[in-house]
């Protein structure tokens, strides 16, 4: 028999040191891991319902690793008001104005909340001196997280995409601290100019087939968008709309949409249409080009449901954009390991800044996390084309506007041969092969005569062009004009003093423009199939233009002559009698020489010479009466002048924006002012003159320079600066 033994039942305190060291053994463990361990192993996935917020709590107090730099500091930008309202507090839907201060600037902006991100400001600078070339920038409360949307901007740059910057900077508003803010400029007309877009506007476009606003393009800014881009682009997107997809490949860059498709794969996953898209309208090209801009905030469009038919999802089936695509994201996989060096740069730069003191781990392991996301297994793994190949559909009948089928327009075709047998039947040309020439004769162009793309025009000695009031031609080809100056072609208004709109080549970057012997005169530019021509003879992107023995006069629009990108060979031209300005070069490269500039006209405006963008010399050419400037250059063009004359000009040479000129051997005779330098466009800085040995005679002024700007006397040209412009 066994009895059982009770024993007695003693409550055990527990000592102040078993309590410590209860405590402490388990936090010693936490903050070795925490500050031995790499970066990566902080990124989880952590047992029991532990989250990110509470690792990164802990390893903000826990991690004792000194990483051996200075503590980072972020550019400060300032915030006060006069009216006694803090700018982060301001609900009015037009906000107010304050003053802002940052690095070298000091101005009054108006600031305003972000009416779709909790916590963000809009800043708009206004009048001349806008902030860095920024009219307009968004700043919203950033944290370690928030290189991603630098991860993004630098991929974004990587595949040829325009998109905004982004950086962080720390917001003082009223004299309390609001933390690290991401700094994103809101993209603009002034963007578009810096980008080399001088002449476009933004619009977007949306895919929620249950919201009619989507249904076509919107402009952003709709008072500087032109009837005719607007009407064009609705025409072909009513096309899309009824399965007919022909004009996309000419209508939108389709390299630009491949780098958009791709991004927004990567930024989204299987989402990639589920938020607006932005892209810019090329006024002189007639394309849209994709932007890439990040959406800071939830998309408008949740769910799984079809998107809209449109440009993009339509692209999406045409066998070489998806070709394209794959080769794209493959040539991105060849190049991820130069991807991450640019991304542990941006890691040095700011994660120090986003940590805020925080655990610079951590900090770290939250990025290499980002960059796994978006350059690790679903770039390695998934196809892109099957997250893109989302269901689709039409709007319903009646869903969408009205849009007139008379709006103009010229896509490409099937039938493109038998348009160019019609011409040649209306006007008496001959069409041979690719080829419709028009030999010696009259030919009278009563409507718009639109050549299709890709087919050569040639202009025969004594051919005469007469063009009714209003009305262009637009050669979509390589141009090729064989006068003489003793036989010349001609292109002339059909009703005398009534001028008709534009004679123009519409290049596609290999298109090659060979002019001789061509009078040309009483032209007013015009817009065009979507496309806007400021030249009465107007050549856009073609490779090459060469113009010899022309003579061109008597415009009535902003340019006698345009010629935008490719070379450019200019020999013994004669310009004159124009409205506003004779000459507009816009992003070329090349040579003027023995050409004459003049104008007679009491009501001209304009500039003999303007230059933007562009590299070009000028050699043995004259500059006469001009009311502005005899050569004008802009938008950072470099200038080479020698042995050229210039008299009775308002000013003879002016620099603006970047620009630089050089100028030796030239004669200035009875010119207003001499040399002037200046910044014209706030996106813009100052401009440079260097004066070599000149002839200067009874010139009212030598010189203006504007505090940005600089004219330098100097010794001797430079052999690099001869051999930059090709004049060794």
């Amino acid at each position: 028999m066994f009895v059982a033994m009770k024993r007695p039942i003693r409550k055990r305190r527990i000592g102040l040191f078993a309590w410590l060291l209860g405590v402490l053994v388990p936090l010693a463990g936490l903050t070795a891991f925490l500050t031995f361990s790499k970066p990566v192993n902080l990124i989880g996935p952590w047992p029991l319902g532990i989250g990110t917020t509470e690792v990164e709590f802990y390893a903000r107090w826990l991690d004792l690793r000194d990483d051996g730099a200075a503590p980072a500091k972020a550019e400060r930008y300032l915030f006060s008001s006069a009216v006694g309202q803090c700018p982060m507090d301001d609900r009015s839907a037009n906000g107010s104005l304050h003053w802002f201060e940052a690095d070298g600037f000091g101005d009054s902006v108006r600031v305003r909340r972000s009416s779709t991100m909790p916590g963000a400001i809009i800043v708009g600078f206004r009048g001349e001196e806008i902030f860095r070339g920024q009219r307009e920038i968004l700043l919203a409360p950033a944290k370690v997280g928030s290189i991603r949307a630098k991860y993004l901007q630098l991929l974004a740059e990587e595949l040829g995409l325009m998109t905004p910057e982004v950086s962080f900077v720390r917001v003082i508003a009223c004299g309390i601290d609001q933390g690290i803010h991401m700094k994103m400029e809101r993209l603009s007309t002034g963007s578009l100019e810096r980008n080399g877009l001088m002449d476009a506007s933004l619009f977007r476009l949306g895919h929620d087939p249950d919201r009619p606003e989507h249904l076509h393009p919107m402009f952003e800014e709709d008072t500087l968008a032109p009837p005719m881009p607007h009407a064009t682009l609705q025409h072909a997107y009513a096309e899309v709309q009824r399965g007919d997809a022909s004009a996309l490949s000419y209508l939108v860059d389709a390299d630009a949409a491949v780098a958009l498709l791709l991004m927004e794969w990567i930024a989204h996953g299987d989402a990639p249409f589920r938020q607006e898209h932005l892209f810019a309208y090329d006024h002189s090209k007639g394309r849209a080009i994709p932007v890439y801009h990040q959406e800071l905030v939830t998309p408008t469009i949740v769910g799984d449901g079809p998107v809209l038919l449109d440009f993009l999802t339509v692209l999406l089936r045409n066998g070489a954009v998806r070709e394209k695509l794959s080769e794209r994201r493959t040539q991105l996989l060849e190049e991820r390991w130069r991807m991450k060096e640019r991304f542990a740069a941006m890691d040095r730069a700011w994660l120090p800044i986003l940590a805020e003191g925080g655990s610079l781990a951590f900090a770290q392991a939250t990025a290499l996390r980002i960059q796994e996301e978006l350059l690790g297994e679903r770039l390695d793994k998934e196809d892109p084309l099957a997250m893109l190949d989302v269901p689709v559909v039409r709007p319903e009948a009646g869903a969408s506007t009205t849009v007139s089928t008379a709006a103009p327009h010229y896509w490409p075709s099937a039938d493109d041969p038998r348009t160019l047998e019609r011409i040649a039947q209306r006007t008496k040309a001959r069409a041979s092969g690719d080829t419709l020439t028009f030999p010696r004769g009259r030919f009278k162009i009563e409507e718009d005569l639109t050549i299709p793309y890709g087919y050569v025009v040639v202009l025969e000695q004594g051919a005469r062009f007469e063009i009714a009031p209003g009305r262009s031609v637009i050669v979509q080809g390589p141009l090729v004009v064989r006068g003489t100056a003793r036989n010349p072609v001609f292109v002339r208004p059909l009703d005398e003093g009534k001028p008709f709109g534009t004679f123009a080549v519409l290049g596609d970057g290999t298109t090659r423009c060979v002019v001789s012997g061509l009078q040309l005169s009483g032209g007013s530019g015009a817009r065009v199939n979507g496309v806007h021509f400021s030249g009465a003879f107007a050549v856009h992107y073609a490779a090459a233009t060469i113009l010899t023995d022309c003579v061109f006069s008597s415009s009535h629009g902003d340019d006698l002559v345009n010629i935008k990108d490719g070379s450019v060979e200019l020999r013994d031209l004669v310009f004159e009698d124009g409205s506003v300005d004779l000459l507009d070069l816009d992003r070329c490269t090349g040579s003027i020489a023995g050409c004459i500039f003049r104008n007679g006209r009491k009501d001209a405006t304009g500039d003999g010479l303007e230059v933007s963008g562009a590299r070009i010399l000028v050699s043995h050419s004259t500059f006469t009466n001009m009311a502005n400037d005899g050569i004008s250059l802009g938008e950072a063009s470099q200038l080479l002048v020698r042995g050229s004359r210039f008299e009775h000009n308002r000013t003879a040479i002016a620099a603006k924006d970047l620009s630089i000129a050089f100028v030796e051997g030239n004669t200035f005779l009875d010119n207003g002012i001499v040399f002037s330098a200046y910044r014209m466009k706030p996106i813009y800085g100052g401009a440079q003159v260097m004066r070599y040995a000149n002839e200067y005679v009874g010139n009212g002024k030598e010189q203006e320079v504007d505090a940005l700007s600089a004219i330098m006397p100097q010794e001797q040209l430079e052999a690099k600066v001869l051999k930059a412009f090709g004049a060794e």
